[in-house]
């Protein structure tokens, strides 16, 4: 009976979950309708990826390819449209977004090309470098409209993610799984960093996650000069600092660099 009941008010949670998301995907999905299409191109990658054989390999490609450039057509239609704040307040998007947007596509787009050799004569698995690549593309995308501390912490760790696989991409290379180990170790420090500044930037301000309403929070409190403010900033700084690898923050980015770089020498 315990059981039944359990299980009931799980199916109930799970259904209020389903359709809030389905609700809020419904109404503010045309706001992140680039990212839509990448996310399509993902579920389309792996469903043909478990259906198909050796011979398909041009399908990864084409389908890789052809997601992104329908991402940055998307992207450019949606040019000099109003700022607008979606998502309840958690994602924006404006000209400026989309500019920086509009570069991480068009990188990706271009490397996809630029790896078909080197893929091709390695033999290796093309789809999880792909998805890699996409999955990379749809993380620095969202942490451009990203307008409240989690997102601003969740996309990037995207991103850093599948840096740290195509890092160790060459997973039978001795190289390439020290360069993942050391990328993944600064990586995992970096982000540990950069959450505790957020943590101390979210109690300084009141309890708020969204980038206006920790400035409004920091004035209403008066804490906009104390020294919880001067913590929380070094340590997002040192945290993203770690990330970018600028000087002086760079020491590690050389050894890991060196130990990719010839791994995948052919």
């Amino acid at each position: 009976m315990i059981w039944h009941v359990q299980n009931e008010n799980f199916i109930l949670d799970s259904t209020r979950i389903f359709m809030k998301a389905f609700h809020l995907l419904f109404f503010h999905g045309s706001f992140i309708f680039p990212e839509c299409i990448l996310i399509f191109g993902l579920i389309l990658l792996l469903m043909i990826d478990s259906t198909s054989d050796q011979k398909d390999r041009p399908w990864f490609y084409s389908i890789s390819a052809t997601s992104l450039v329908i991402s940055i057509t998307a992207l450019l239609f949606r040019w000099r449209e109003e700022p607008r704040i979606s998502f309840s307040g958690n994602f924006q998007t404006n000209n400026f977004n989309e500019i920086f947007q509009f570069l991480i596509l068009l990188c990706s787009t271009l490397c996809i090309p630029l790896s078909v050799e080197y893929i091709e004569c390695t033999e290796m698995a093309i789809t999880e470098f792909l998805l890699f690549v996409l999955t990379a593309t749809l993380g620095g995308m969202f942490l451009c409209g990203a307008n409240d501390l989690i997102t601003i912490f969740v996309a990037p760790e995207c991103f850093s993610f599948c840096s740290y696989l195509l890092s160790g991409y060459t997973k039978r290379d001795v190289r390439s799984n020290e360069a993942t180990m050391k990328y993944l170790l600064m990586g995992g420090a970096s982000s540990s960093i950069l959450v505790h500044g957020f943590s101390w930037l979210y109690g300084s301000s009141g309890g708020e996650i969204e980038l206006q309403e920790i400035v409004n929070g920091l004035i209403n409190t008066q804490m906009y000069n104390s020294s919880g403010i001067s913590i929380a900033l070094i340590f997002i700084t040192v945290g993203i600092g770690f990330k970018l690898s600028p000087a002086p923050f760079h020491q590690w980015t050389p050894d890991v660099r060196r130990s990719a770089e010839s791994s995948f020498r052919l």
